[in-house]
C-alpha cells in the first residue's frame, strides 16, 4: 500500500505510518518515480494522486459508525498478529497509539477519504488520506504501523 520512496515518518507512538503524497499527471510523457520528483504539467494527462496511482488505492465510503465497527475488528486482529509473531511487549504501545490516531481520524472524519488495496480487501488494512496542510502539495496519508508487512526488494 506504500513504499519506502515516498516521504514518511512514524507517528502517533510509532503506531502510525504518515505518508505525504502529490498530485501528479496520469497519461502525460513524464513519469514520477517518488512523491520528491518534480513533474511539471504538460497538460496531456488526469490529475491523480501518487500514491494512489502506484498502489491502484480504491476509495471507498464508511460512516462514522462503520468505521468504528471496523476498527475496533482491526485492531483486534493486529495485536492478536502482534502476539502471535512474538512481538506481545508491542501490543500495550500499539493500542495506546493506534487508539490516538482513531481519534484523531474520527475528529476529522469529514476531511478523510478511506482507501482500500486493489482487491478491495479491508482485512489488509485501510489507508486514511486528508489535506494535512493547505500549502502541501497533497494529501496526507494514515497507515497503522504495525498492521503493514515489509517487503524487500
Amino acid at each position: 500500500m506504500m513504499s519506502d520512496s515516498y516521504r514518511h515518518e512514524l507517528c502517533f507512538g510509532d503506531a502510525g505510518l504518515e505518508v505525504k503524497a502529490r498530485y501528479t499527471t496520469k497519461g502525460s510523457d513524464q513519469i514520477a518515480i517518488a512523491s520528491d520528483d518534480v513533474i511539471e504539467d504538460d497538460g496531456t494527462g488526469e490529475t491523480v494522486v501518487d500514491v494512489v496511482e502506484a498502489f491502484k488505492l480504491n476509495e471507498i465510503q464508511l460512516s462514522k459508525k462503520d468505521f468504528m465497527a471496523y476498527v475496533k475488528q482491526f485492531l483486534k486482529a493486529v495485536s492478536e498478529k502482534l502476539e502471535s509473531i512474538g512481538k506481545g511487549d508491542r501490543i500495550p504501545d500499539f493500542k495506546k497509539g493506534a487508539t490516538e490516531m482513531v481519534k484523531y481520524i474520527i475528529g476529522r472524519f469529514d476531511e478523510f477519504q478511506f482507501y482500500t488495496g486493489p482487491k478491495f480487501s479491508m482485512d489488509g488494512g485501510l489507508a486514511f488520506s486528508y489535506q494535512k496542510e493547505q500549502e502541501d502539495e497533497g494529501p496526507t496519508f494514515l497507515f497503522f504501523h504495525d498492521a503493514m508487512k515489509q517487503e524487500k526488494f
